[in-house]
């Protein structure tokens, strides 16, 4: 899979029957996963022992909406008294440009990789990419169409202490396909649309609209548009339904 990662997923394309299917069925797979942690592909840690060089999915509190976020840790910085992880956000990406992007980072460590699925049986155990920081990342993306709007800071704890990072789960190598190609908008938006039913007054209001807003986004998805893909991460700053917390 690592020596080719391009070859595996068009192969799986193939299988599924379209792009669309391909990410759905991958995200489905992936949230399973999250329901039933196994240990070996996924474990559910604390959010203060995420390190750079792996792969996670956290839930964020974007100011009181929880939101999903698929994403490859790079760097963990302490800045007036908050804790912030830099990360890149693998929903931001379109998906034919993330096989590209990760059969280029997987092919010089294709025999590393292949070892940790046959010697590492637990995901705990697994060794983090230590080549993957932030300016690896960041110039990676930039040099590839200028892709570095999808690396995100994501405050881990604030300066009074509160957890930002609700739930995260570590994700093996073992199933880089699916942390990398999934898209978690729809889990997202009925998680919203719960969390838009028990609130009241104006509170509500702007709930509906952020919603509204969401799913016209889900509808408008484009599979390899940039365009597309950057207006996703853009939108993030517009999910938060409080000012602050």
């Amino acid at each position: 899979m690592y020596k080719n990662f391009e070859n595996y997923i068009w192969g799986l394309v193939g299988l599924n029957g379209s792009w669309e299917l391909l990410v759905r069925n991958l995200t489905d797979k992936l949230i399973q996963l999250k329901l039933k942690p196994n240990l070996t592909e996924i474990l559910k840690i604390n959010p203060d022992k995420l390190l750079p060089g792996r792969f996670y999915l956290i839930q964020y509190n974007f100011n009181g909406n929880l939101i999903w976020c698929p994403i490859l840790a790079l760097d963990y910085k302490v800045h007036k008294n908050k804790h912030i992880l830099y990360a890149v956000n693998l929903e931001y990406l379109p998906p034919r440009y993330k096989v590209l992007l990760f059969d280029k980072i997987f092919k010089p460590v294709a025999d590393r990789l292949e070892n940790v699925i046959s010697q590492k049986e637990f995901v705990k155990d697994e060794q983090p990419l230590d080549f993957i920081n932030f300016e690896f990342m960041y110039k990676l993306l930039k040099k590839n169409g200028k892709m570095d709007f999808a690396i995100t800071a994501y405050t881990i704890k604030d300066f009074k202490g509160n957890f930002k990072i609700k739930q995260s789960y570590l994700c093996s190598v073992k199933i880089a396909p699916e942390i990398i190609m999934s898209d978690f908008k729809r889990l997202n938006s009925n998680d919203m649309l719960k969390l838009q039913k028990s609130l009241q007054g104006e509170e509500q209001i702007k709930m509906t609209q952020i919603l509204e807003q969401y799913n016209k986004i889900i509808e408008e998805y484009q599979v390899d548009s940039i365009a597309y893909h950057k207006k996703v991460a853009l939108f993030r700053e517009k999910l938060k339904l409080f000012k602050d917390l």
